[in-house]
Formats: structure tokens, sequence, C-alpha cells
């Protein structure tokens, strides 16, 4: 009777494939939870702020999620963060490589960061509805129009975008501070914000992409072209500068 043997490097791909999907299960879940914490109060501002004007009366003219800049890519970053120092940690010690964990961040993100978009583009239409139905002026600050397929589809994918870069950003910004401690953490921090920057300026969305707003499209290339290359572009380069972090990142933050 022969004794069969599986090699290691055969038996690698299938270990780290369910590395990958923990970790990514873990990005999910969290992202989720923290998604759902913050859109209950965020639909429940939007809606409940022109009632409350309507009956005690008072000037509104919007208090738009674009307006706000984007404020779900904030709570995608702190989970990106919060995620990646809680598992460094765990996923190495489970067997996990760090390229594994990172691919997982990424994966993870993408579920949640598709209901941010759908949810973002909704949000946009129910607000317009419900101005109208109370008469009153509704703007949209928002880069894209609501009022066609078009516009909330745009809406609804670079918002997406716009979430897994920033998951996966704060991700890096957390490997960076456990790389490189406290005060040099910080200084490392900023130059890993580049891929927010990115994502920001091609959607003319969030804090760096208000400089942008109201700014003419690009020329000959549709706003569209130019939302979806950015995001991808810079979902990809904050994918490749966590990979980078994470392969020579200590497992516990030095001292």
């Amino acid at each position: 009777m022969t004794t069969t043997t599986v090699p290691a490097a055969r038996a690698a791909p299938p270990v780290q494939g369910r590395a990958e999907r923990r970790a990514g299960r873990r990005v999910r879940t969290t992202l989720f939870a923290a998604g759902a914490w913050f859109w209950a109060i965020w639909i429940a501002i939007v809606v409940a702020t022109p009632l409350v004007v309507e009956r005690w009366g008072g000037e509104l003219e919007r208090i738009t999620y674009a307006a706000a800049g984007g404020p779900g890519r904030w709570v995608a970053f702190a989970v990106g963060i919060i995620s990646v120092a809680a598992l460094l940690a765990i996923h190495v010690a489970a067997g996990g490589t760090r390229r594994a964990l990172g691919r997982g961040v990424v994966r993870g993100a993408l579920p949640g960061a598709a209901v941010f978009g759908v949810l973002t583009a909704a949000l946009a239409v129910a607000e317009q509805r419900l101005y109208t139905a109370l008469d009153r002026p509704w703007t949209d600050v928002g880069p894209f129009a609501v009022d066609s397929v078009a516009g909330l589809t745009t809406t609804a994918v670079g918002e997406t975008l716009v979430i897994v870069t920033y998951v996966t950003v704060g991700a890096a910004v957390a490997v960076g501070y456990r790389r490189a401690g406290p005060w040099r953490g910080t200084v490392l921090a900023v130059p890993l914000l580049l891929p927010a920057v990115v994502v920001d300026v091609a959607t003319r969305t969030g804090v760096f992409g208000l400089v942008l707003r109201g700014a003419p499209e690009p020329g000959p290339i549709p706003f569209a072209v130019v939302v979806l290359a950015g995001g991808i572009a810079a979902t990809a380069l904050a994918a490749l500068v966590l990979d980078r972090l994470l392969r020579s990142t200590p497992l516990h933050a030095p001292r």
C-alpha cells in the first residue's frame, strides 16, 4: 500500500484561497455593519429635515449626499483601517499570506461598495421626489444628472469605485502605521492618500473633487468613461500600494 503526498506547491493555492475568502468575509461583514448604521442615519436626516422644515417653517433647498462630499467614503476608510489592524496577525498566524490578505480586502469591499453605489443613486432620486412633492426647490449639486438612466448608472458605478478605493486606502494607512510606528506612520499616511485623490478627481466627488464641481466635461471624452477609467485606476493603485506595504510589514507595531 502506498501513501500519496500532496506537494506543498499544489496544496498552497487552496489554502491561500480560503485565507483570502476569510479575510474578504471579515471586511465585507464589517463594511455591511458600518454601512447599515451610516445609511439608516443618513436617510433619516435627508428625509426628516425637509419634513421638519415644512412643518415648522424655514428655507431649505437640499441636503444631498453629494453636497456633503459623499460622507460614505469615510466610513469605508475607517472600515479598511479597523479590518486590517484586527486581521493582520491573526491572518498570518492561521497560515494566510500577506498577499492573500491584500486581495481579500479588495474582494471583500466589492459587495458593500456596490450597495453604497446603488443607495447613493436611489437616495438622490428619493430626495428629488420628496422636495417636488413638498413643492420646494431642489438643486442637484452632484456631478451626474439623476433624471436619466445613464446618470444614475454613472453615479452608482462611481460611488462603488470610490468605496472600494477608500477601504483599500484605509487598509494601507493601517499597515503604514503598523510598519512605521505612530510618528513616521502619520507622515507616511499622506502619500498613501494618493489613490483617494485620484478617485475623487475622476468622479468629481468628495473633498478632493470639489475643485472640479461644475467644471465642463473633459473634451471629447465622455464623463462616464473618465469616471470608470479613473475609478478603476485608483482602485488598482490602492491595491498595489497595499500589496507592497504588506510584504514587509511586521505582525506587531514597533514601540
